[in-house]
């Protein structure tokens, strides 16, 4: 039968000299194994769009005994070139399509994480600002979306403000390009209501700015400010800020924000903790040699 669907490409291995097996997250089947009879050639009929983290249209002729499909044709759906132009833009996108591709499972559909992926491939394309500091969200809004959530139960804090920069107003999507993670689970919102009329703060997070300690308790799933009695992380206050802007709703400010690098490495480490205790064959992930290079 053949099968037409919105796919993203994982990730691709060379099988002989002229095919390859390409790992796709479809729309409809979810994660499967295709087979690009001639794609190693210098010209096929793929026109080289089989790359990691590309959006396509894919045809593929689908048979449920078979374990690796035949890819039929693919078009591209969205652009994602600027994304390989760009060593933060392709460091972040590895380490989002290795661990998404973790926690999907070869024909189980799930269409919120391919609608989450594509949107944020997207507006990584079109985006100007840096994401640097991005992937610790990415990693919350995958953990919403695999059923293992974390409840963020903190109470409102302030920032120091400090001076506004303007940056172009186009760095961040419009919020009505991006519906809200509450409307749409599979959709990225970076969207955020600047603090000053036609201008964006920028902040600095480097001297204590919260007067509560921060936990995130790997076993009942939440961040609070005191520890359960289970597995739990202590944060630093820049750490907790992290996740106070995700949950107040000003996302925009995580690229706002010049947050310290070894407390994002930090927390990204912790969170692949919280993937690995609750979730079996999370390992891992060989883009973090090139990732941790641009914090």
């Amino acid at each position: 039968m053949i099968t037409d669907t919105p796919a993203i490409v994982f990730k691709t291995v060379s099988f002989s000299e002229s095919s390859l097996v390409v790992t796709l997250l479809t729309e409809k089947h979810g994660k499967i194994p295709v087979m690009a009879r001639g794609a190693r050639r210098n010209k096929n009929r793929f026109g080289g769009l089989l790359q990691p983290g590309a959006i396509l249209e894919v045809s593929y002729y689908h048979k449920s005994t078979r374990e690796i499909q035949n890819l039929r044709d693919v078009s591209q759906k969205q652009p994602t070139w600027r994304i390989q132009q760009d060593m933060e833009k392709m460091a972040i996108s590895l380490a989002a399509l290795e661990l998404s591709e973790q926690l999907c499972h070869e024909y189980e559909p799930m269409p919120d994480m391919h609608l989450f992926l594509a949107d944020f491939l997207a507006w990584l394309h079109e985006s100007k600002s840096s994401p640097r500091f991005l992937f610790p969200y990415i990693q919350y809004r995958m953990a919403q979306i695999s059923g293992i959530g974390i409840s963020l139960q903190l109470p409102q804090s302030t920032m120091q403000r400090q001076s506004p920069v303007h940056p172009d107003s186009s760095d961040l999507p419009a919020p009505s390009d991006l519906p809200a993670p509450s409307d749409l689970p599979g959709s990225i919102d970076l969207s955020g209501s600047s603090d000053l009329s036609g201008s964006t703060l920028r902040h600095t997070v480097n001297e204590p700015q919260t007067e509560f300690p921060c936990y995130l308790n790997v076993e009942s799933g939440c961040v609070t400010v005191k520890p359960d009695h289970g597995m739990s992380f202590g944060l630093t206050k820049s750490q907790g800020e992290y996740f106070r802007y995700i949950a107040d709703g000003k996302k925009s400010r995580l690229l706002n924000t010049d947050f310290p690098a070894p407390d994002i490495k930090h927390l990204i480490h912790h969170l692949d903790a919280y993937f690995q205790f609750h979730l079996e064959g999370i390992r891992g992930r060989r883009s973090d040699a090139i990732f941790e290079q641009i914090l």
